[in-house]
């Protein structure tokens, strides 16, 4: 009998996957059987259970390779950044923000997926999808402990301005997906301003003194 080719293993991976991703969208996590991946993606029971142990390691795949991926990206973006300098801040908001609504729209039904995890069903299933989202924030909270530690700011908690931003970013962008009651360029800009008027919220004494001789002079 003729092994399978690395491209055909691959080829049938891939086909479980996009399976998969439509059924999550479209039903949820908890209402989709492996049977209906099965059915979906026209393969047997024992070809899914050659990829995937369960629904569970399924899921995990497809939220995590593609958030990783993203994630490296974002961070790429973000890094280097002269925080001194008031146009390369706003400069690296609207890379980040724009990069996250081409992903979003490049990838529509993973943010749904994510979205209908199920909270409260099966707790160490949350884990998986929180994780995710947690992740992005304990990025940004790096960002605010290095800002901190020069004295560019103070009194802020890390984490909780991670999660502040990330959380006004997945709402907006939730709802930019279902109801459209506001346009791309509109939401971005809105999340920029808001990071920014946080951000200078908890400006030292030195870092408003610096920002405020970039301001455009009036007359």
């Amino acid at each position: 009998m003729p092994k399978v080719t690395e491209q055909k293993r691959q080829e049938t991976v891939d086909k479980i996957l996009r399976s998969a991703i439509d059924l999550f969208s479209r039903r949820g996590y908890h209402n989709t059987q492996v049977m209906d991946v099965v059915r979906a993606a026209n393969i047997s029971a024992g070809t899914f259970y050659n990829y995937f142990k369960d629904k569970r390691e399924l899921y995990e795949r497809i939220t995590r390779e593609n958030f990783d991926s993203f994630r490296l990206s974002l961070l790429e973006i973000r890094r280097p950044v002269n925080i001194w300098d008031r146009c390369e801040q706003r400069d690296k908001l609207h890379k980040t923000f724009t990069a996250l609504f081409d992903f979003v729209e490049a990838n529509p039904q993973l943010l749904t997926i994510m979205l209908r995890g199920g909270y409260g069903v099966d707790e160490s299933f949350d884990i998986i999808t929180w994780g995710s989202f947690s992740t992005f924030a304990d990025d940004l909270a790096e960002d605010i402990q290095e800002w901190l530690d020069e004295g560019i700011i103070e009194q802020i908690n890390p984490h909780l301005f991670g999660h502040a931003v990330v959380g006004m970013a997945m709402q907006i962008i939730h709802s930019f997906q279902f109801d459209r009651r506001f346009t791309r360029d509109e939401a971005i800009d809105y999340m920029i301003t808001s990071s920014l008027a946080t951000f200078d919220q908890f400006l030292t004494r030195k870092g408003r003194k610096i920002l405020e001789k970039q301001e455009p002079k009036g007359g």
